[in-house]
């Protein structure tokens, strides 16, 4: 057991130089399942609304790469299509000028108690990231008829993709440990072999990768929607309550937080290696607890995402 002892300043200061420069949250497969579930949310109970989008999004600056994608798609699927590359979108455009990296997570510190440290109080209170505030800030720019249709349809995008960012607990939550005293960056610099014999891969990957990684094909999202949409229904989500404004985001962020604490990092007893090379397998049901989790949050990410669009479009 290591515990070490910090300078008050010194910490905090380095603490918030480790936040994660590029933290992703779900595969290109799991953001694109979740703008499918919203698709049929919506197409069920509010299809005006899948119309009103995909109006809006003929003027989006990047329309080009939507048109890419869409290639071959008509009708329902081609709708269906958009969905899932709008939820997609801002990690597409990741280093270009609509990126902005703070805005996929919104992280609070968790304290190991296996392998614990020493830190001040209001350290621990602290809140990493922007995305509390993004999703604040770009629905209401969808919200404003009077902005132009073009800032609107990229803040629509941002809407999809943190309402489905933030279910992900390592945007909401990171360990801080004798082994990472400066937090083990949303997982960005913990390790865990997936299997024995298999290669380290760091933890946020391990758990953005829950339902597959970025096998994006029409074939490999539809039958993981179809899946997810059966296992996990609407009705089957009681955390579902309709609600999606700016408290609604800080309740998600505390559900994931919860999750990171618990699941991810079991109760603190859990921590990843420090390199790839000494990565080991999770304890005995870990991988099963990933995988559970993992299905659950990206399902509530669609419906979320589809009460979201509904919260923007409303009267």
């Amino acid at each position: 057991m290591r515990i070490r002892d910090w300078l008050g300043g010194a910490f905090v200061a380095g603490a918030m130089l480790a936040a994660p420069q590029a933290a992703m949250a779900w595969s290109n497969q799991g953001h694109m399942v979740t703008g499918a579930i919203a698709y049929d949310d919506l197409a069920k109970a509010d299809p005006a609304l899948a119309a009103r989008i995909e109006t809006l999004m003929a003027s989006h600056p990047d329309k080009a790469r939507f048109e890419r994608g869409l290639a071959g798609y008509a009708g329902e699927a081609r709708t269906r299509r958009l969905f899932e590359l709008m939820a997609r979108w801002p990690d597409d455009v990741r280093e270009g000028p609509y990126d902005h990296p703070a805005w996929h997570y919104w992280l609070r510190l968790i304290p190991s108690k296996a392998d614990p440290i020493k830190a001040p109080p209001a350290l621990l209170a602290t809140t990493t990231g922007e995305a509390a505030e993004a999703y604040r800030l770009n629905l209401a720019t969808v919200r404003d008829a009077y902005a132009p249709a073009a800032e609107r349809a990229v803040a629509l995008c941002w809407v999809f993709h943190l309402a489905g960012d933030i279910q992900q607990p390592l945007h909401a939550g990171h360990l801080i440990s004798g082994r990472f005293p400066l937090s083990d960056q949303a997982g960005g610099k913990a390790f865990v072999r997936p299997q024995a014999g298999a290669d380290g891969v760091n933890l946020h990957q391990y758990w953005d990768d829950a339902i597959g990684g970025d096998a994006e094909g029409d074939a490999n999202v539809e039958a993981v929607r179809l899946r997810l949409e059966g296992a996990w229904s609407r009705p089957d989500l009681n955390e579902l309550d309709g609600k999606a404004g700016p408290d609604a985001f800080h309740a998600w962020a505390d559900e994931s937080l919860e999750l990171a604490r618990t699941v991810v990092y079991s109760d603190g007893a859990f921590e990843g290696a420090a390199n790839a090379a000494s990565a080991q397998p999770p304890p005995a049901g870990y991988e099963a607890s990933r995988r559970r989790v993992g299905e659950r949050r990206i399902a509530l990410g669609g419906h979320r995402i589809a009460d979201a669009v509904r919260a923007a479009f409303a009267p």
